[in-house]
């Protein structure tokens, strides 16, 4: 299993893992599969906005993670933002979303970020 950047070729199959998030969410979404590549590609090429990282097992991607930049006017650094964070069903209880989530704090401290901020639903007792 690897936590690495996402590429292009990610950008398809990351579509259904999206799909997989709404899906499975309190308040089911159908996305714009076009906008929402769009959005994940232009996520993946401009650091200025974030990152988008994957979880792959067996040259399949099983989850990921959307971060984007934000501030923190404490320290007067960049923030980065762990909004999304999912890994599909039949792999969770392993620890993947937990090394997303570690990767993510590493991309923070490899930019010179202030770190990470994080929040997910009260429901969300797995997390």
């Amino acid at each position: 299993m690897s936590i690495r950047p996402a590429i292009t070729n990610d950008i398809s199959p990351l579509l259904s893992l999206v799909q997989g998030y709404y899906h499975d969410s309190p308040v089911p979404l159908t996305i714009d599969e076009s906008a929402m590549a769009a959005h994940l590609n232009q996520l993946r090429t401009d650091a200025t906005l974030g990152a988008l990282l994957v979880a792959e097992l067996d040259q399949q991607l099983v989850g990921f993670a959307i971060l984007y930049r934000s501030f923190d006017t404490r320290t007067l650094k960049p923030l980065l933002i762990i909004n999304d964070v999912y890994v599909a069903p039949k792999f969770r209880r392993h620890g993947l979303a937990r090394q997303l989530m570690q990767a993510a704090f590493q991309l923070a401290d490899e930019r010179g970020y202030a770190g990470c901020s994080w929040q997910t639903r009260i429901s969300n007792h797995g997390a």
